[in-house]
């Protein structure tokens, strides 16, 4: 066991079930091949380094779409069904389950984001183990795209999912907790055809 765990939030790249407002100005086909292109990238980033100090677990949805997602995403330690309940219970699981398996960090990032890689990761690991209870990358709409914990903490509970108010409400309850934490830079998620012209030639834009 490594002593931390990644926690890769991915939906399987299905045509019309994801990136629907980025679809609503190109196109259903176009938005789900970007999100498949990220994905992939955000992915093989992290796998790439069989020596890495962290394992990775893939936790997808819908719970059919195994198969699929092994395909498109490769290379992970493990993969699992995202449970029942919404993002906030789903993870608290993740990171309850983490640290009952004894890691000792859990870092939960998604799979829109391109600014999450080894690097970045790497980054938030030497946050904590710099002695920061979390660290927060908070993306430009208000969400985050990377949340890394050292400790058991009530984070999830009462936050407006899919708001622009998300990552200031983490900061709350970091508050909350009695956690120090450091900030990673503010990066851009893929959602819109202003977020995808911003990112130009990094996704074929």
């Amino acid at each position: 066991m490594r002593p931390a765990r990644v926690v890769v939030f991915a939906r399987a790249p299905e045509l019309g079930r994801v990136k629907t407002r980025l679809a609503a100005s190109i196109g259903d086909a176009r938005a789900c091949a970007l999100y498949t292109e990220l994905g992939a990238r955000v992915v093989a980033s992290l796998v790439a380094d069989a020596g890495r100090a962290y394992d990775v677990r893939v936790c997808f949805t819908p719970a059919d779409r195994e198969a699929a997602v092994r395909a498109w995403v490769p290379g992970a330690d493990g993969y699992a069904p995202q449970r029942e309940g919404d993002l906030g219970v789903r993870l608290a699981r993740e990171v309850d389950g983490a640290f009952d398996d004894g890691c000792a960090a859990v870092v939960l990032v998604g799979t829109d984001c391109l600014a999450v890689t080894d690097a970045r990761v790497r980054e938030a690991l030497d946050a904590l183990a710099d002695g920061d209870d979390a660290a927060l990358g908070p993306a430009l709409d208000g969400g985050y795209y990377l949340l890394a914990i050292a400790r058991r903490m009530s984070l999830f509970e009462g936050v407006p999912w899919s708001t622009e108010a998300v990552a200031e409400a983490t900061r709350a309850r970091l508050r909350a907790a009695g956690a120090r934490w450091r900030e990673l830079p503010v990066e851009r998620d893929l959602d819109t055809r202003e977020d995808l012209d911003a990112l130009g030639d990094l996704l074929g834009g």
